[in-house]
């Protein structure tokens, strides 16, 4: 008879902990957020074909600058490398506060500008856990 209750309490409280955690690792995503994330996912995709048909190494400083400027990358010379981000919204998976991210890459040149390393394309969701 212990046992049966024991067993029933635990059951319980494994059924209250699914209704009170399970809400905190679902996040409900609307076909409109769905579609963003897609193209989010699509967009970071192509630009890192792109990025390694375009940007070879031994390419010039004029169609690095130009290869940015066509995919709506802010183009920035420090250092040896050229950068660019840009700010996008796609569709967060659950643990993220915002549908908000980040994509870009870099490419590594030397003083004249030509490229003399393959470039690096990334992508992130800004505020997740």
């Amino acid at each position: 008879m212990i046992r049966k209750l024991v067993f029933a309490g635990l059951v319980l409280f494994a059924a209250a902990a699914l209704v009170v955690f399970l809400p905190l690792f679902y996040r409900h995503q609307s076909p409109a957020c769905k579609q963003r994330g897609a193209n989010f996912e699509t967009r970071v995709e192509r630009l890192k074909q792109d990025a390694r048909k375009s940007l070879a190494i031994g390419n010039k400083k004029d169609a690095v600058i130009r290869f940015f400027a066509e995919n709506g990358l802010p183009a920035g010379f420090l250092k040896g490398e050229v950068t660019g981000t840009v700010t996008v919204s796609g569709c967060a998976p659950a643990g993220c506060g915002s549908d908000l991210a980040l994509f870009g890459m870099r490419v590594a040149v030397d003083n004249q500008g030509t490229v003399i390393a393959a470039p690096v394309v990334g992508a992130v969701y800004t505020d997740c856990l």
